[in-house]
């Protein structure tokens, strides 16, 4: 009577291991949901639709064009229009490169961290529909942003191989306190202050080491001070404009249209590695980058500063955000 009973739970034992040996090969197939998450970095808290949306792509951004893709981050108040339609899209275009823009929400007037999401996305947008990396060129608080988006999201930073700044606030500003009122400020001037913990949290340690960091800045910006301490990024290569151009007078909107700026920023684009001045023949022999509308130019100065100004209808509070909790460890 034994004997029928251990055959069976024999049979069964042996149909057991087998379902379980099969469910385990199967399960070995299917990459962990935790590690995906964790290679993807943190998971973004600004609607799809609405990241979707501010994403826009020339019709070269596309695997068998044979160009580069670059995306183009802009700063506080100026959109993607604002920044780059005048300027460094048509040269970018003209000198053979596919363009990608991205627009932050609220005019990039709003939480740093948040803002910095829009790019995540429009890393991610660009590297897909081109095929293969992309470099990035970010402006004012552009470039933070984009940091902070390589920094903390591992995908974004495996899929970008130039960060190029133009006058980034990378360390933050002096200036950042000229919108406060009686210590109550705008988010992102906390954010973009010296010493912020934004800022320290961004600079603590240097994005991945395969980015090639260029930073560019001129030493008499009005709006990023002191600009040789706060445009600078350790690890990156950081050139001040007047290091090679004297006398060279250049703004903080100037940078977007500066030529010597344009020419740094090209030969970060067309070597390997960063900018290298050296390289650069006739660096100072043009103060304005090619393909420059005027016209274009003059309406988005207008258009932006309305957009500027509108920090001050920012909500006004008593303290800096506090981190993300995937920063804030």
């Amino acid at each position: 009577m034994k004997t029928p009973r251990t055959r069976q739970g024999r049979r069964r034992g042996l149909a057991l291991g087998a379902l379980t040996v099969c469910v385990g090969f199967l399960m070995s197939l299917v990459p962990s949901t935790g590690a995906a998450a964790a290679a993807s970095g943190p998971p973004l808290s600004v609607p799809q639709e609405a990241l979707d949306n501010s994403v826009w792509c020339d019709g070269n951004v596309n695997p068998t064009s044979g160009k580069k893709t670059v995306l183009l981050v802009h700063g506080v108040g100026f959109d993607a229009r604002d920044s780059w339609s005048w300027g460094y899209q048509r040269a970018l275009t003209k000198d053979g490169f596919a363009v990608c823009t991205v627009q932050v929400g609220n005019f990039g007037r709003g939480e740093a961290a948040q803002g910095a999401e829009y790019v995540v996305n429009a890393i991610r947008e660009a590297r897909e529909r081109a095929g293969q990396n992309i470099s990035v060129i970010g402006h004012s608080a552009g470039p933070p942003l984009a940091l902070w988006a390589m920094k903390y999201w591992p995908d974004v930073a495996e899929s970008v191989d130039d960060m190029i700044g133009l006058a980034g606030a990378i360390k933050g500003t002096i200036f950042a306190d000229a919108v406060c009122v009686v210590d109550k400020c705008p988010a992102l001037a906390w954010q973009l202050s010296r010493d912020s913990n934004f800022v320290n949290a961004l600079n603590d340690q240097r994005v991945n080491p395969d980015i090639d960091v260029t930073s560019l800045f001129s030493l008499t910006d009005e709006g990023i001070q002191p600009a040789r301490e706060v445009s600078s990024y350790d690890g990156g290569t950081n050139i001040a404009i007047q290091d090679h151009c004297r006398p060279w007078l250049v703004g903080h909107v100037g940078m977007l249209y500066d030529g010597a700026g344009y020419k740094l920023a090209l030969d970060a684009l067309n070597h390997p590695g960063p900018a290298d001045p050296a390289r650069v023949p006739d660096l100072c022999g043009n103060p304005i980058l090619p393909e420059f509308d005027a016209l274009g130019f003059a309406k988005s100065g207008i258009e932006g500063a309305g957009k500027y100004l509108g920090i001050i209808g920012e909500p006004f509070i008593g303290a800096e955000p506090a981190l993300p909790a995937y920063a804030a460890g």
